[in-house]
């Protein structure tokens, strides 16, 4: 009975605890996600495939400050290919918002070396195989602002020993951020997920079988 009562005081100060100081510890985990190393005069800002609204436009501001000379998009596999008949492409719906940013630069999408990227680790190894051809020293790679901590770590796996050197630039967006996630839908599955996922590249350098698409 002791030990019960112990276990309820235990919980219920934790969940005081909680309750009184949820925003700074929420707001603690979510910026552990989020990593920004990038410094001018890479070889390339290289967006990654996903949420091109939100990337481009950062990618955009980094090219007019001189972090690189060009910008690349990875390819991914569609969901629906047979959808691109009528909707436009990543890689489509990028080089208008740079019209619309009124960017005019070069956009190269990096071929995928099977047929579509359908995780990070995919896009690791397609810029790698591209980078080497290139002879890039170092690349920017910039994605949404909870996504950047495993795509830097799964860049640097896949690039190690290579001698090509990955920064990361994080991707704001309009919906939710570090200090309000827990509060919408979006924030919410974005880094929860984004918790279990690091875990996953934590002790992997390639796709699970098991796991086509994460």
């Amino acid at each position: 009975m002791k030990k019960f009562f112990l276990f309820l005081l235990i919980a219920c100060s934790g969940t005081i605890f909680f309750y009184f100081y949820h925003a700074p510890l929420l707001q603690a985990y979510a910026g552990f996600f989020t990593v920004h190393t990038a410094h001018k005069g890479a070889d390339a800002i290289v967006v990654l495939a996903g949420t091109v609204e939100t990337r481009i436009p950062r990618a955009a501001d980094l090219y007019r400050q001189g972090y690189g000379p060009r910008i690349l998009i990875t390819e991914e596999r569609p969901v629906n290919a047979f959808t691109e008949q009528i909707h436009c492409s990543n890689s489509q719906m990028a080089r208008a918002l740079l019209d619309l940013l009124q960017v005019n630069c070069e956009l190269t999408r990096v071929p995928s070396l099977k047929g579509g990227a359908t995780s990070t680790f995919d896009e690791a190894y397609d810029l790698r195989d591209w980078s080497q051809k290139h002879n890039y020293k170092r690349i920017i790679i910039v994605s949404d602002n909870f996504h950047t901590r495993r795509a830097l770590y799964a860049f640097k796996k896949i690039f190690w020993g290579t001698g090509i050197a990955v920064e990361a630039a994080g991707a704001p967006n309009d919906c939710f951020s570090e200090n309000n996630w827990w509060k919408g839908d979006l924030g919410i599955s974005s880094y929860i997920l984004e918790g279990i996922k690091y875990l996953v590249y934590c002790v992997s350098s390639q796709n699970f079988d098991g796991i086509k698409n994460f």
